[in-house]
């Protein structure tokens, strides 16, 4: 009976974490449908090329397909901005649409990139077997694909969680100028509660604004490393703005959650020192700030065990999901 039981919690546990979802079919299963440019105003599935790397040391790394969902506002404009969407650890949810239908009422153009698809991964459970730097990969190259459209000119990049630390390490140029075949730069980047376990040198220079959302409770991605570059960076001439909300845990917008659940094995990545605090060199590798090196799935899961306690909440915040909404909204309009 004890091990039903143990077996219900963990699958709850995975329903809960990555919310519902439908088996998914494969839309780059044709190369020849893979778009090296685009010139439509159409929603669509678009297949594209990107580097299946764990970190910026693209050396015998291979290109992999994967795909985003291109979005259009309802109402057909001559120019549009348009915003890149990178999820977390989960994958593609259902909450991710409110964003998306947020986004082209206010007339954005969305391109959504599911991570995972193409990498045989559904869920990552275990925080590592790709990295941010992989979501970030993805999202220069869809930059680079958004940008030959003719009616796109300016272009956001938002994520969410482990996909929020690309937003982040986008605001760097150590981290920008060893991208590999990276023609343009993103013109705003918003992190949704975040993993802000990365820094720089305090002289580090900086590109485009960023904006920081962090639940003020949440002990999955604790705000105090997020606090930590807000407050070593903001004084920089590309200002970080860093917006803590009170009472709200990871997951916040996430309306699945909505009666809030605990699970004792999921990490806590309070621990904060120059063992825990990732960095990029100069040839692109993670590291720590101890000169540990992070090379793939396995360093990552080590260090994730050392730098963490078990144990996290996560719950559904209304109004943390509604100011996070206003505050992005107006942050897109200022760029």
């Amino acid at each position: 009976m004890l091990e039903v039981i143990k077996l219900i919690s963990v699958l709850l546990m995975f329903l809960i974490i990555t919310g519902c979802s439908n088996t998914k079919i494969n839309p780059c299963s044709d190369e020849t449908k893979v778009y090296s440019s685009i010139n439509i105003e159409i929603d669509k599935k678009v297949c594209f090329k990107s580097i299946d790397s764990y970190d910026l040391n693209y050396n015998k790394k291979p290109e992999i397909i994967i795909y985003g969902n291109l979005i259009f506002p309802k109402i057909k404009k001559s120019e549009y901005d348009a915003v890149i969407l990178s999820h977390g650890s989960g994958g593609l949810r259902k909450y991710h649409n409110s964003y998306v239908d947020l986004l082209t009422n206010n007339g954005y153009v969305v391109f959504q990139i599911d991570h995972y698809l193409n990498r045989g991964i559904k869920y990552d459970k275990t925080f590592s077997k790709v990295s941010g730097i992989t979501f970030m990969n993805d999202a220069f190259r869809a930059l680079n694909l958004i940008k030959t459209h003719p009616k796109i000119k300016k272009v956001a990049y938002i994520g969410w969680s482990q996909g929020g630390v690309g937003p982040i390490l986008s605001h760097f140029r150590q981290a920008t100028d060893l991208i590999n075949n990276s023609k343009y730069l993103f013109d705003a980047s918003v992190a949704i509660y975040p993993y802000c376990g990365f820094t720089f040198n305090e002289e580090a220079k900086t590109n485009n604004p960023l904006l920081i959302l962090t639940g003020r409770s949440d002990d999955l991605t604790p705000e105090q490393a997020c606090i930590n570059i807000y407050d070593k960076f903001s004084t920089n001439e590309n200002k970080i703005k860093h917006i803590s909300l009170e009472g709200a845990k990871h997951g916040y917008d996430n309306p699945f959650l909505f009666f809030g659940f605990t699970f004792d094995k999921l990490p806590s990545l309070h621990i904060i020192n120059d063992e825990c605090t990732l960095t990029i060199s100069k040839i692109g590798e993670i590291k720590t700030i101890s000169n540990e090196k992070v090379k793939g799935p396995n360093e990552s899961a080590k260090l994730l065990d050392k730098c963490s306690t078990k144990g996290v909440s996560v719950k559904y915040s209304p109004h943390a999901t509604e100011k996070t909404y206003i505050e992005i909204i107006e942050f897109l309009k200022t760029i």
